[in-house]
């Protein structure tokens, strides 16, 4: 998992939709409330944008914890085990 922090918290939602179609991800932009989710990984790459509120990725098998906010990108490499906890 790699964890990069960029100044977009200015940026349009739709620009970073555009950047991330670009970079060859699938994008869409999605609302979460306050939640979490169970250890899991994917089949393929994760590149994610938070726009507002607070996002934190939790890599299960080397037990670390990744915080973000607005204007933060992070990649969640296929077969990365990690639990998501997010927020308003």
């Amino acid at each position: 998992m790699s964890v990069v922090t960029t100044d977009k918290s200015g940026v349009p939602e739709d620009q970073m939709i555009e950047e991330m179609a670009r970079d060859g991800f699938e994008a869409a932009a999605k609302d979460y409330s306050s939640g979490r989710t169970e250890p899991h990984q994917h089949d393929y790459d994760v590149c994610l944008y938070i726009l507002a509120g607070e996002f934190k990725l939790i890599e299960v098998d080397r037990s670390m914890i990744h915080r973000f906010g607005p204007g933060d990108k992070a990649f969640v490499a296929r077969g990365t085990v990690h639990a998501e906890e997010y927020g308003p």
